[in-house]
């Protein structure tokens, strides 16, 4: 039975970034993805610790956004610093603006270059739309480039040629919150098919105890307001092309990439084609895509806008060699944008890339998938700054990188599976990093300021070896799931804001730098099933850190971990009833904050805390649900990061779906 569904899962029908997810999730029981490899396969056998989110474990989280929804996931650290900002981050190092996670929509990348992060409010999907979300752990620089170094998410839509779906979402509650978000398919003929949702929200934000009175000034109201969709075309059996576009306008307040909060105004544009093609030398894929960014900030010490635009161009084959191994090459062309228009100042630099992915089912229950990939920058400076040197020129300055991935799956018993991985990922300087010129003249007692990036940076290279073992327990409908891993990061990154200070005769300098290296071990282990109606989800995280940083640096990971991290899900369904519950408890860390009049940074101690979340729903009709969700239901304020106290939130919501 184990050949066979492997066969299955490999036939040579590859379609990479086009797959029926319905129609192989009813085959094999289970979720599938081509996120690990770029080649369809089972979740279980995956050469990666890969976590996946269903459409129906969003809809009975009664979660509302994605940071929330990703805490459901063992290892990841979600970290709330507003009503409409967080910071997430696979086992450890989060901070703000965290450059080490790749995100995607669809295989399109949606993080923003200008600091190397995400801005998880401006991403442009609506929650009622997403098949599945595939959270990657670990490295996997190889397949998907710079900045996937401590993990991927890809977010998955519904396929307008094989899904039939629709529905609206209306929300509101505490906070003075309201949002309205809709979407559908619509397949025009046998061969074209069309995607569109739309959204927004507006609310209060938390009350901002605690923040320095200077930085209030700029507070605003969050609100967002997005419109996407794609077109999908089969052209001719074996081909299908991709169209798609998306604009979203996010107002928020924010710590931007340090500890100073910010008025952020975010305005993105995006748009994409694409090609898959069956030929005589195997799957051929070509994607295309620009992605365009307009920053807006305004903070107690300064008002800046920066924009971005990078166009990238990537092509692959996915090629079968007989029954047993399977090849994928893969070419990407980068050309990334930097503009600080304030300050007379352009920045950017182009990538070259190739890598070659390889895996080998040399036995009915074992395979081997290694992958290996090459990224060569060149730095572009088109503009001299106004306010000072490089540090270093790098007009010309070139950076080149390795990275793999190597896996071992093996299906011991039809219950054991063993999976041992071993990778090396790259996170690439931001274009903040490298290429910003800022300046703040004095006022009163707070002198001048300059944020200066710098070409000499080196890419931080993160090395992880990991053991996941999965265990399914028939007798409870459950399945264990553990892993144990430990990492090493080199050429730690701190941009201007982490960096350590410097005095010069233009007042305070703060310079991007390597500051040293930094390593961790941990593991997780969790159980998750469902029986009778009953469904129980429970999770136990473990991560140790060890800096080795320079004394100047403003970094402190193994300070700003929590060590310890413990969940607890279950929910129950009666008829048209149902009722779900997590409570998520994890233990102190230690944050920063930073004073805005005189920049100074002090510690701010987050203590152990646990919070509890519950919703319940009743379905009206077959297509008509409606839910009440209740977060931090044990504590009206609490302090989970260095920014106000998130609060109680208690939101009705009233959905369609057809």
């Amino acid at each position: 039975m184990l050949a066979a569904a492997c066969c299955l899962a490999w036939a040579p029908s590859l379609r990479a970034q086009s797959i029926d997810y319905g129609d192989m999730e009813q085959l094999f029981g289970e979720p599938v993805t081509t996120s690990a490899t770029g080649k369809p396969q089972r979740a279980s056998q995956v050469p990666a610790n890969v976590d996946i989110i269903t459409a129906e474990q969003i809809r009975r989280s009664g979660y509302d956004n994605l940071p929330d929804i990703l805490s459901l996931v063992p290892g990841m650290d979600v970290r709330r610093t507003g009503f409409a900002a967080a910071d997430v981050s696979v086992r450890g190092y989060n901070r703000p603006s965290n450059p080490r996670l790749l995100v995607l929509v669809n295989g399109q990348q949606v993080y923003i270059d200008l600091y190397g992060a995400t801005q998880w409010y401006a991403l442009p999907v609506e929650l009622g739309e997403i098949r599945q979300i595939e959270v990657i752990k670990g490295p996997n620089s190889a397949l998907f480039g710079f900045n996937a170094a401590s993990g991927v998410i890809n977010i998955v839509t519904d396929d307008p040629l094989r899904d039939s779906v629709n529905g609206a979402t209306l929300r509101g509650g505490t906070q003075e919150y309201g949002a309205l978000s809709a979407f559908a398919t619509a397949k025009l003929n046998e061969r074209v098919g069309v995607r569109l949702s739309a959204g927004g929200f507006r609310a209060d934000d938390f009350e901002p105890r605690g923040l320095d009175p200077a930085t209030l000034v700029a507070r605003v109201r969050p609100r967002r307001e997005s419109l996407a969709g794609d077109a999908r075309f089969n052209l001719t059996p074996g081909v299908e092309a991709v169209l798609s576009g998306s604009v979203v306008d996010l107002r928020t307040f924010e710590p931007v990439a340090s500890p100073y909060y910010a008025a952020s105004r975010y305005r993105t544009n995006a748009i994409r084609g694409a090609l898959s093609a069956e030929s005589a030398i195997g799957l051929l894929g070509f994607n295309v895509y620009r992605n365009a960014a307009r920053y807006d900030y305004r903070s107690g010490l300064a008002d800046a806008r920066l924009d971005n635009t990078v166009t990238v161009v990537q092509a692959s084959d996915t090629v079968k060699l007989g029954a047993d191994h399977t090849l994928r090459l893969q070419l990407e062309y980068r050309d990334n944008d930097m503009a600080e228009p304030a300050y007379g100042n352009r920045f950017g630099y182009r990538l070259y890339a190739g890598g070659l992915m390889w895996n080998w089912q040399f036995a009915p229950n074992l395979s081997l998938t290694n992958a290996v990939r090459l990224d060569h920058v060149v730095l572009d400076r088109a503009d001299l700054p106004v306010t000072g040197g490089s540090g270093g020129g790098g007009n010309g300055r070139t950076i080149t990188g390795v990275s793999f991935n190597s896996g071992v799956v093996w299906h011991a018993t039809d219950a054991d599976t063993l999976r041992l991985t071993l990778g090396r990922g790259l996170e690439a300087p931001s274009l903040f990093a490298l290429g910003t010129r800022q300046a703040v003249p004095a006022t009163g007692q707070l002198p001048a300021i300059r944020l200066v990036g710098s070409t000499r940076l080196s890419p931080s290279a993160v090395t992880h070896g990991e053991l996941g073992y999965d265990h399914r327990l028939s007798a409870l409908a459950s399945t264990l799931r553990a892993a144990v891993f430990a990492q090493k990061t080199d050429d730690v990154i701190a941009d201007p804001f982490s960096a350590g200070a410097a005095l010069s005769r233009q007042g305070v300098l703060y310079r991007s730098t390597n500051v040293g290296d930094s390593s961790a071990v941990g593991g997780e282990i969790g159980l998750r099933g469902t029986a009778a109606g009953f469904r129980w989800d429970a999770s136990y995280s473990y991560i140790s850190i060890t800096d080795d940083l320079d004394r100047s640096s403003r970094l402190s990971f193994e300070n700003g971990t929590p060590t310890h991290v413990v969940r607890l899900g279950g929910g129950y369904t009666l008829d048209r009833l149902e009722f779900d519950a997590q409570a998520r408890w994890q233990s102190r860390y230690r944050d920063v904050t930073v004073d805005a009049r005189t920049t100074q940074r002090r510690p701010v101690e987050v203590s152990n805390y646990l919070q509890l979340d519950a919703r319940l729903g009743y379905r009206l009709t077959d297509n008509v649900e409606v839910s009440l969700t209740g977060q931090q239901i044990n504590a009206s304020r609490q302090l989970q990061a260095a920014g106000p106290p998130v609060e109680r939130r208690v939101f009705l919501t009233l959905s369609t779906r057809f």
